[in-house]
């Protein structure tokens, strides 16, 4: 699978040939800790895109500290400035001149890898390169944009810097794992190792007199064994995550459980658990992720404003993995559906509680149908009212629906084939032509 673009050794101009390495962007305190105990990675890593990169409209020293996880609080307005030194935890690694300055991530402490040049930013590889961090500010005075679609999407459209993570639209792909099933066979006097019991029983020394660790350790009844409904590695659904921003998602745990007695009786099938807590919701989990699969190019518009997977709605729509709650038979049948043969065999065994595909999270309503995060208490799917401003669905016919209008096509349709190009010059044209004709009436 592609790669994150950080790891590329491929650079982009001016730049030398060679990836970054996972510690040039994770400070010491994502690695080691800072002294508490996190409940979850995002609560641990502090470093931010805009760390680095900045925005269209500041330099990365001179936004707010908190600055991209901001957790719904007001952070103030007062620039970050620089740091002039680095802790004495860094001493331990390489120490570069500041030049101008460290630059700092979004908790406050320095970088003691990333300095300042002037208007530049240069990051200093624990690989030995040293690489020129293209930042957007500059690129905008410059108005070096790599192509127009990157100058609306980060400079013309507000909102996307201010509500979403930088990945949310740069990562090109996701693992994306549907349905978790869980068989638990105590029949027959199955065991498997048991890693709780395991830890329990280490002495201090790192040792246990009882028995060996690891997978020849002890074990308790009941055989548990996993499968999958089915993967994806593609374009990612779109959700909030605990700082308050649009951000990938990805399936969690969607745990579907089977349960087999010790006399070989099934208890519990194919069952889903809902979570009280959450809302009523199955506990069929989406997370929010950052996947490191960052591409130079971003996600198209289309592939979040027309995508019903990216809204929520699951893939396609979720019109296609519909029926789990029948299972699914595939065998000889009648024109009617009925099935021929006397003995069959499900493909897909029923998931009675089911009721939607796994890729699906919400309804156009607003009705939140799995959890979403656990951890934090603004996670969740996109608000009703950001999916209603999202979705642009129908644009080809916006136009194309007058078609079948021969008098009106006849005098804007081309006789010649339209390329893509072409195709956008004409949607501009209609574009000022609709302004002109909106300005005569108001005068």
């Amino acid at each position: 699978m592609k790669d994150d673009l950080h790891h590329s050794i491929e650079s982009r101009d001016g730049n030398p040939a060679g990836g970054m390495l996972c510690q040039d962007c994770h400070t010491s305190i994502d690695m080691h800790g800072d002294g508490n105990l996190p409940g979850t990675t995002l609560a641990q890593v502090e470093i931010e895109c805009e760390d680095c990169h900045g925005t269209v409209s500041r330099f990365p020293w001179e936004l707010p500290l908190g600055h991209g996880e901001e957790h719904a609080t007001d952070i103030g307005d007062t620039p970050r400035g620089l740091a002039d030194d680095i802790t004495p935890e860094q001493y331990f690694a390489e120490v570069y001149d500041p030049e101008d300055g460290y630059l700092l991530t979004t908790r406050g402490n320095p970088f003691g890898n990333v300095v300042k040049r002037g208007s530049k930013v240069f990051l200093h590889s624990a690989s030995g390169l040293d690489f020129e961090i293209p930042v957007l500010k500059q690129i905008a005075l410059d108005g070096t944009w790599k192509s127009q679609n990157a100058a609306v999407a980060m400079g013309a459209v507000g909102q996307h810097m201010e509500s979403m993570e930088c990945y949310a639209c740069h990562a090109d792909w996701a693992p994306q794992c549907y349905g978790c099933h869980i068989t638990v066979d105590y029949s027959e006097g199955k065991t498997d190792i048991d890693w709780i019991n395991n830890a329990n029983a280490r002495g201090e020394d790192g040792l246990t007199a009882d028995a060996p660790l690891g997978t020849n350790g002890l074990t308790s009844a009941g055989k548990v064994s996993e499968t999958r409904s089915y993967l994806r590695w593609e374009e990612p659904t779109l959700g909030i995550n605990g700082e308050g921003r649009v951000s990938p998602l990805m399936p969690g745990c969607q745990v579907i459980t089977t349960v087999i007695d010790k006399d070989g009786n099934t208890v519990v099938h194919n069952e889903t658990w809902m979570t009280p807590d959450a809302g009523g919701t199955k506990g069929l989990d989406h997370a929010a992720v950052q996947p490191h699969t960052a591409g130079r190019e971003a996600r198209t518009c289309e592939s979040c404003h027309d995508n019903p997977k990216a809204l929520g709605y699951g893939i396609s729509g979720g019109r296609f993995m519909k029926g789990y709650e029948d299972g699914f038979v595939v065998d000889l049948e009648t024109a009617q559906g009925q099935t021929i043969p006397r003995q069959t065999q499900f493909q897909s065994q029923p998931i009675p509680s089911l009721d939607h595909d796994l890729s699906q999270i919400v309804t156009r309503d607003g009705k939140q149908l799995v959890t979403v995060g656990s951890h934090w208490p603004l996670t969740g799917p996109l608000p009703q009212a950001m999916r209603e401003k999202m979705e642009r669905t129908g644009l080809c016919m916006g136009c194309h629906q007058n078609m079948t209008n021969d008098e009106l096509w006849s005098q804007v349709n081309s006789p010649r084939f339209v390329n893509n190009e072409q195709h956008q010059q004409v949607m501009d044209q209609a574009l000022h032509a609709l302004a002109k004709e909106k300005a005569k009436g108001q005068q």
